[in-house]
């Protein structure tokens, strides 16, 4: 059999390591990666090996050669312009005239090949994916099977809401030729993004088989330093090539030298030609080939590549050196630091944790290096939430965050770019927006600061002035502690979950676009958008309707932010406003949950000022909750249901909602001759629907308002609709059909997320929906339970013909994923 290694990774998340390395070349304890998979290879008799390269591909040949050292032979094919993985498997078609396996260069496995390859021949397969469970399987193609190993769905990198399994692509296929049949060669076509889904619509034989064993891809730098530690104590099952064993944990290659005054705990690997002087404590490291360690230096949980040179009294805890670093005496270096090669750090300069330094980068006597050299330290976790991008105001979301978070977001944008910037009018929000200014000047990018505003305008004014994005920076209104930077694409709708992943791929690699001084984008200021908001919102709605019924309206809000824009609204309709002066002392909003504490206030003026309308509205405008005389707040699903019927009133034949809306309204939609599409819970899918319906209409212009999430604008729509049929709120609410909605959650871990997933997919039947968690459709309602994107808990949603049955279906689901949490399954 013959088999094609992938060796075309750059690795740009182990940067620094990997600047002028292919990944495949990364040492895992001592030896290239690339290396411990040309001999699993050989293990299974797999011995003619096809090897597709791109990044430097003249590091790798000359290393391996033609194979021979190593009992195989090697046949290399170029990339000259980046072809994905199987349009690089592809340009090797005329080597491949057999059943021939393909596995990853720069990745690790101690898999069993030989089963992978009978599966296939037993299946009689087109082709066999090679399958692993991962407990966080949201970097990798998530793959379901049927229980004969047919693959029925494959998701590449999904979201939480997506995640249906905990089986995961490892990158390692058995193959047939008649593959390439499918495809073009010399074209850029991806296995897991375009074959693969390929292959299931053609309803060709595409099985997969998760085998025992370990499997990492090496993904980050984190991952990289935990495989040399996984090898060394066994979680491995490839041998480690040293020449000598000292207390069964510690490996010394030939030409080593150890003054006998060395302290040395394994696990530990010392390369071929290393010195270690008197005095030296080393404990469960590796250390690379012709090192000199000098007196007394201390080196614990650390990685260190070849040919470095370590001073006196120096300290290394948990960090990775690549080759030719130098350390001056009593310097210390400490945990998840990563330092490029031929790097040097002069005597008594301390490294803070997880810095990173890049290649020939030199640090002066006496130092305090707290962040990385060239570029910013980088963000520990998945950026972007389904709301944008969440955290902890100046400590998770820091001035120096966010500028690093606007060039990486510039540099997935042209040069000369135009960017509309807005903010809310809280102190750190305005910090952190002249923050994100510089960064977006600073590459090249213009700005059009609209000043303090709610997300709603910033929306309108990306789409008015025709720009290529938006940025609005605001306090979340769940938790005044966080603050909330959400990103818009051209029609003012946030971006996709594919465009997120493009700015944190820039920014976890910190592959940042610089301009030239004379390049610098130009700022300008436009306050006036909050007003042409306005102007233009009125404009879709009859005026002179609402006018004439003079309503009174008794609001719960937060006049710093919304004194300028919710007044004046509703002045120009004749409204008149009495507010609570329900407002915070500290600078920071009023959550949404305090709001709505004083929702007897708000209906208690109501009835001894006889006002027709009562409204609590968060400070972003977003969440719009409506009051009535008895106190009673609508929910967040009878609004969107009160929404949806005033669209339908006025038109709509299609509504776009999130799968977990009442079923009431796909009911209301049918008496309309309307239809109803549910999209994931991600409110940016049924605004970007919206939002292209609507620019399908010849008899609107954009902007557009989408009422479900602005609460003017819905506030807007409601007036309107009282007005045009006089009714007041509780005569408009009658008309709506009754519904029991019900949902709770429970707290889950990250690493069990995807477990959980997976055996609820496994109860999944015909009617089970898999658009965004997991859908259960049973006669007398439905569940839906799905990850959070944001925290460690899983949201059950329930809805049924009545509320008792609504509550059951609930606690069925609910205690049901608790046994799965809590199981060993």
């Amino acid at each position: 059999m013959k088999a094609v290694i992938m060796a075309g990774g750059q690795g740009s998340r182990l940067r620094p390591l990997t600047c002028d390395l292919p990944k495949p070349m990364v040492p895992i304890v001592n030896y290239p990666v690339m290396e411990h998979i040309i001999n699993l290879l050989k293990r299974y008799g797999i011995t003619d090996i096809a090897v597709t390269t791109y990044y430097l591909p003249g590091v790798i040949e000359d290393y391996f050669g033609k194979g021979e050292k190593w009992g195989v032979n090697l046949h290399y094919f170029i990339e000259e312009e980046p072809l994905g993985t199987a349009g690089s498997v592809h340009n090797a078609d005329q080597f491949l005239d057999e059943t021939f396996l393909v596995i990853s260069g720069d990745a690790i496995t101690d898999f069993d090949l030989e089963k992978g390859i009978s599966f296939h021949r037993e299946k009689q397969a087109d082709a066999t994916l090679i399958m692993a469970k991962e407990e966080i399987p949201l970097e990798y193609g998530v793959i379901m099977t049927d229980e004969q190993g047919e693959i029925v769905r494959f998701l590449e990198k999904p979201n939480w809401g997506q995640v249906f399994s905990d089986t995961i692509n490892t990158g390692i296929y058995v193959l047939e030729p008649s593959i390439f049949d499918l495809y073009q060669k010399g074209v850029n076509f991806d296995f897991s993004k375009d074959l693969f889904p390929l292959m299931l619509r053609e309803k060709k034989r595409l099985y997969g088989v998760a085998l025992e064993g370990y499997w990492n891809d090496i993904g980050n730098l984190e991952e990289y330093y935990r495989t040399q530690f996984d090898l060394l104590e066994g979680r491995i099952n490839l041998p480690i090539q040293a020449c000598s064993v000292i207390d069964d944990n510690i490996w010394v290659e030939d030409g080593v030298e150890i003054d006998e005054s060395v302290s040395l705990t394994g696990p530990l690997y010392i390369g071929r030609g290393s010195k270690i002087a008197g005095g030296v404590r080393l404990e469960k490291s590796v250390i690379g080939r012709n090192c000199l360690i000098h007196s007394h230096a201390s080196i614990k949980r650390s990685i260190l590549w070849d040919n470095n040179n370590i001073g006196s009294h120096a300290e290394i805890r948990g960090a990775i050196l690549a080759n030719n670093v130098t350390l001056q005496e009593r310097t210390a270096v400490f945990d998840r630091t990563a330092i490029g090669k031929k790097v040097f750090i002069g005597r008594e300069s301390r490294i803070q944790p997880g810095i990173k330094i890049w290649p020939d980068r030199e640090i002066g006597n006496k130092m305090e290096v707290d962040r990385s050299v060239v570029w910013p330290e980088y963000w520990s976790r998945h950026l972007f939430s389904n709301r944008g991008v969440v955290g902890q105001s100046n400590i998770e979301i820091t001035p120096e965050f966010v500028a690093s978070l606007a060039i990486a977001y510039a540099s997935t944008l042209q040069r000369g770019d135009e960017v509309v910037v807005g903010s809310d009018n809280y102190n750190i929000s305005d910090a952190l927006k002249k923050t994100l200014t510089g960064g977006l000047q600073a590459s090249g990018i213009k700005v059009v600061d609209i000043g303090e505003n709610i997300t709603a305008v910033t929306r309108y004014s990306v789409v008015k002035l025709a720009a290529r994005g938006g940025v609005h920076i605001r306090v979340s209104n769940r938790d005044p502690q966080k603050v909330i930077i959400e990103f818009l694409n051209s029609q003012g709708v946030s971006l996709s979950v594919n465009e997120q992943k493009d700015i944190e791929r820039k920014f976890l690699t910190e592959d940042y676009n610089r301009v030239g001084v004379n390049e610098i984008g130009e700022y300008s200021y436009a306050p006036e958008m909050a007003k042409n908001y306005l102007e233009d919102l009125l404009q879709n709605i009859n005026q002179e309707e609402i006018r004439r019924n003079y309503f009174s309206v008794v609001v719960d809000y937060e006049h710093d932010s919304l004194g300028n824009i919710l007044p004046l609204f509703l002045k120009r309709l004749n409204c008149q406003l009495l507010s609570t002066r329900n407002c915070s002392q500290n600078n920071l909003p009023l959550s949404i949950e305090e709001r709505l504490q004083v929702k007897e206030r708000v209906a208690r003026i109501m009835r001894d000022n006889q006002f027709n309308l009562g409204i609590i509205i968060d400070h972003n405008g977003e969440e719009l909750h409506l009051v009535n005389k008895a106190g009673e707040v609508l929910s967040k699903a009878q609004y969107q249901l009160l929404i949806s019927y005033i669209l339908l009133e006025k038109g709509f034949k299609e509504l776009y909602l999130p799968l977990n809306s009442p079923k009431a309204i796909e009911t209301l939609a049918e008496g309309y001759g309307a239809k109803v599409h549910y999209t994931p819970i991600n409110p940016q899918v049924p605004m970007d629907r919206y939002y292209k319906q609507l620019a399908n209409r010849e008899d609107l212009d954009p902007p557009y308002f989408y009422p479900y999430t602005d609460g003017i604008a819905g506030l807007a729509l409601i007036l309107e609709r009282m007005a045009r049929d006089d009714l007041n709120l509780d005569q408009l609410l009658n008309r709506l059909p009754e519904f029991y909605l019900n949902n709770a959650e429970v707290p889950c871990d990250w690493k069990s997320k995807g477990r959980v997933m997976r055996h609820l997919s496994e109860e999944a039947d015909r009617d089970t929906e898999l658009i965004d968690g997991i859908k259960f459709n049973h006669p007398q309602g439905w569940a839906l339970v799905v990850p959070d994107s944001e925290r460690p808990i899983f949201h059950v949603f329930a809805e049924g013909e009545d509320l008792e049955t609504a509550e059951s279906l609930t606690g069925f689901y609910l205690n049901k994923v608790k046994e799965l949490i809590n199981g060993s399954t």
